[in-house]
């Protein structure tokens, strides 16, 4: 069977002018079966049930999933003027949501200088986020329009619109994209929000470049294991402050220790022990100057350690000398003599200032 291809009505009027793939034409008259069979056919398509008709709540559980108006009209079939009486509540919803949005904090407050002088003391939010990184790509601030609509999952997408950035830096964040749009997904119950595409995090994060921040050079230093704080010549620096409060810390324990003898308190002992043995630390052996010495070629040129005693002294041992006897008598007036000499003195005797090992052993020193 041809197909034949409708191309107008014929001269006469009363023919229609058909013509086929080929090119060669054919006529069909207009006669009543033809005229029957275009009325059945119309009359079939009238008698077809129209679409139902969609509730308000159906309209606007579409506008608020994102579409618009003329979208909902064209495929409902219904007019545009019925479908705008409902989009006005869900258009405030959505509007509502992405000041929300705009007001999440995305940023903490930062000490350096440079971002300061940009949002002061207080963490940056999204919106004046937004602002600042779309003036750095060259974005026009105006051509910013925030819209919001909520998911399948009932979460909620905010984006932002904007123009054409005339940095021509930044154009490669948007590449792979058909439109200069952001996409974040955000939970209004947990103040949360996810980048979902690259425009979202080129214009919601602080990138370090932004702020001039000073950098920390680092070298290598000789390793000492057993340096202290030294000085530039090697010897030990004096905490002066510590030395001060180790002096009072030690007189205030001695004032505390007066009369008292050892082992009766043995938390005060411990204290008292474990403040007279400290000691400065010892230097590093290539900083002391005590243990300088030529090079020795034995040990490679190292400097020779000198042992703590450089010089030895012979010592012989002397019998003791024992002393001549004396008479009995002698004797006898002399211990009287020392025995008389000795009650004077205690009688004598007054209340003196405790010596050093009193304080310290809580005896008196009968040497």
């Amino acid at each position: 069977m041809r197909q034949l291809r409708l191309v107008g009505i014929h001269e006469n009027g009363e023919s229609l002018h058909l013509s086929s793939e080929d090119g060669n034409s054919f006529t069909l008259p207009i006669d009543e079966a033809l005229r029957s069979a275009l009325t059945r056919a119309a009359r079939a398509e009238r008698t077809e049930p129209p679409a139902s008709p969609l509730s308000p709540r159906e309209i606007q559980t579409r506008i608020r999933s994102g579409a618009t108006a003329e979208e909902v009209a064209e495929s409902s079939g219904m007019s545009l003027e019925h479908i705008m009486r409902y989009e006005g509540p869900v258009l405030a919803e959505r509007e509502y949501i992405a000041s929300q949005a705009r007001n999440v904090e995305v940023s903490a407050p930062q000490t350096h200088d440079g971002y300061r002088a940009i949002f002061g003391e207080e963490p940056a939010n999204l919106g004046e986020m937004v602002a600042y990184r779309a003036h750095l790509m060259g974005i026009d601030g105006d051509s910013l329009e925030w819209d919001a609509w909520r998911a399948a999952d009932n979460s909620w997408e905010v984006v932002v619109r904007f123009g054409q950035p005339q940095n021509t830096a930044t154009l490669s964040v948007g590449s792979g994209t058909d439109e200069s749009l952001a996409r974040w997904v955000f939970h209004p119950g947990r103040k949360s929000l996810q980048n979902a595409n690259r425009w979202a995090q080129a214009l919601s994060e602080l990138e370090s470049f932004d702020a001039p921040l000073g950098t920390r050079r680092l070298s290598a230093v000789a390793d000492h294991p057993f340096d202290v704080e030294l000085n530039e010549d090697g010897t030990e620096a004096v905490d002066f402050e510590a030395a001060v409060a180790d002096s009072e810390e030690l007189l205030d324990v001695l004032s505390a220790r007066r009369g008292q003898r050892l082992g009766v308190d043995e938390q005060s002992d411990d204290n008292l022990a474990s403040m007279l043995t400290r000691s400065p630390g010892t230097p590093h052996p290539d900083n002391d100057p005590r243990l300088a010495g030529p090079a020795n070629p034995e040990t490679g040129g190292l400097p020779k350690l000198y042992d703590g005693i450089t010089r030895t002294t012979q010592i012989s041992v002397v019998p003791p000398l024992r002393p001549a006897a004396e008479p009995e008598d002698e004797k006898d007036d002399t211990e009287e003599a020392i025995d008389e000499d000795a009650a004077a003195k205690k009688k004598a005797k007054r209340s003196s200032v405790p010596s050093w090992d009193e304080i310290v052993f809580g005896r008196r020193n009968n040497d």
